[in-house]
């Protein structure tokens, strides 16, 4: 099968974490045999590109041989829609749910893209999202699959914390808690993640807060066998990959009831989902750490391995090659 990817989201030496679970796909479809063309859209650095995408992928398309086209977020499932061929679009999260601050308000820029996702949406032959919520969000719209994002259990896997905190470059005492995103992103909430820290130390805990952001996937599997347990206080999720890739490290996680990780938790000891308030997130925490053991999550998240995944998406890309050609 020869397949189009369009993604505005790709890693680089410059942003190496950008889209990188996208990448992860496209390399274990391409591992069970898709011949796959990549075209990328630097949306970052002005809208102008997409309206490159709608003159270019046409072209791209025949010089390819493509017979299906798999976008990736709103904005390039919205670009992909110039190809006269099968389209499969994965959503992301905030493309259908919106961007939401600090205080719940979702920016201007983020409502504007939701309608537009929407007409992807339903201009595609079939649909993928990352969890029940968004799939919510487009109820209505028929052949849409929950397909959450694979987890590289090759490079997310369980390492001697001693070793891994010497690679991390950090002490090998004390209790470490891991933030794995922008403490500047209002809607991670990392002040809420620094007053459990403080509450911690407060309760006599030897524990320090860490955070990686803008890091290559290799260190981040690092960090998570250095660290205790992972917090993720954020106000809004589509279905969080750094969840997933600790599970994958059997790293305990406490986390907001947010995008899928209720799902993902469920079984998951010792992990919590607190309530969003700095009583209820130190306390599970402080549980956790007093646990003073490594999860079982490794075994929870195997069935979302880059194989399994790869396998479902596949089984999409048939029923969107079998309706494209019936619509033909």
């Amino acid at each position: 099968m020869r397949v189009l990817t369009v993604t505005n989201m790709w890693p680089s030496a410059e942003r190496p974490h950008w889209g990188a679970f996208v990448r992860s796909q496209v390399e274990s479809l391409v591992a069970a045999g898709v011949e796959n063309t990549l075209y990328e859209i630097p949306g970052w650095r002005g809208t102008g590109h997409y309206v490159r995408a709608l003159r270019e992928l046409p072209r791209i398309a025949r010089d390819c041989g493509a017979e299906l086209v798999h976008a990736h977020y709103g904005l390039s499932g919205a670009a992909a829609l110039a190809v006269p061929l099968p389209r499969v679009v994965s959503f992301c999260g905030d493309d259908l749910l919106g961007r939401p601050d600090a205080h719940g308000t979702l920016s201007w820029k983020s409502r504007a893209l939701i309608p537009v996702s929407v007409h992807a949406a339903r201009r595609a032959d079939a649909v993928i999202v990352k969890s029940e919520e968004m799939r919510r969000a487009i109820r209505g719209i028929p052949d849409v699959h929950v397909i959450p994002n694979g987890v590289d259990l090759q490079r997310f896997k369980p390492r001697p914390r001693e070793e891994a905190r010497r690679a991390m470059g950090w002490r090998e005492s004390g209790q470490v808690l891991l933030f794995p995103a922008d403490p500047a992103e209002p809607r991670k909430n990392f002040p809420l993640a620094q007053a459990v820290e403080r509450a911690l130390v407060a309760r006599g805990f030897d524990v320090r807060l860490e955070h990686l952001y803008r890091q290559p996937q290799e260190r981040i599997a690092i960090a998570m066998s250095a660290a205790d347990v992972l917090l993720l206080p954020s106000f809004h999720e589509g279905s969080p990959n750094a969840v997933k890739e600790a599970l994958a490290c059997d790293l305990p996680v406490v986390a907001a009831a947010v995008g899928d990780c209720m799902e993902r938790l469920a079984g998951v000891m010792p992990s919590a989902i607190a309530a969003r308030t700095p009583e209820a997130f130190t306390a599970a925490t402080a549980a956790v750490l007093e646990a003073n053991t490594r999860s079982n999550g490794r075994a929870i998240v195997s069935e979302l391995s880059l194989e399994r995944v790869a396998q479902r998406v596949l089984a999409v890309y048939a029923q969107a090659l079998a309706r494209g050609r019936r619509a033909a």
